[in-house]
């Protein structure tokens, strides 16, 4: 029940806090949501984080919620107000400050039996994760084929850090 929530949630911010000029942000959304789809394929049988069915009859429906709404609706409104200005602290700022939303629910959804962590991963793995994600969606907003590129080597090392093997994926 919580990823309804959470899509819910993100819907109503988007309503707020995203500008309304959604096309300019489409390839990163899109790509947003296929990197978390991807992880959903590649990690099927070796999960690092799984969502939970949590209320909800299986654990494909919070799955969808988030790689259809939570990825691509939070993408949005961090692109739509990402700082415009050239200091590098204010977007370091802002990028702690996406990173801290993302890190607070996961916890809560954690709490809440919604997310279960394995093979190692934790929150700490979590919030560096999420860090390097918002800085990579960044980069791929500006340029595309750059942040496709950089994300190549930073999904192997994760697969290194993890031993996520060829042998364990579907």
């Amino acid at each position: 029940m919580v990823a309804i929530l959470y899509s819910v949630l993100w819907l109503l911010a988007a309503l707020w806090f995203a500008d309304r000029n959604w096309e300019q942000y489409y390839p990163t959304l899109l790509f947003a949501a296929l990197s978390n789809g991807l992880y959903e394929l590649i990690c099927y049988q070796y999960q690092l984080w799984q969502m939970e069915p949590n209320g909800l009859p299986v654990a494909t429906i919070p799955i969808l919620l988030l790689i259809l709404i939570g990825m691509p609706v939070s993408t949005w409104i961090y692109l739509s107000n990402y700082s415009r200005n050239r200091k590098l602290l204010s977007q370091a700022y802002y990028i702690i400050f996406f990173t801290g939303i993302f890190v607070l629910l996961e916890f809560v959804a954690v709490k809440c039996g919604s997310i279960t962590y394995h093979n190692g991963w934790n929150l700490f793995w979590s919030s560096f994760f999420d860090m390097i994600m918002f800085i990579m969606l960044r980069i791929h907003y500006r340029k595309p084929l750059l942040g496709l590129l950089m994300s190549v080597p930073y999904t192997g090392l994760l697969m290194i850090i993890f031993k996520v093997g060829f042998d364990k994926m579907k």
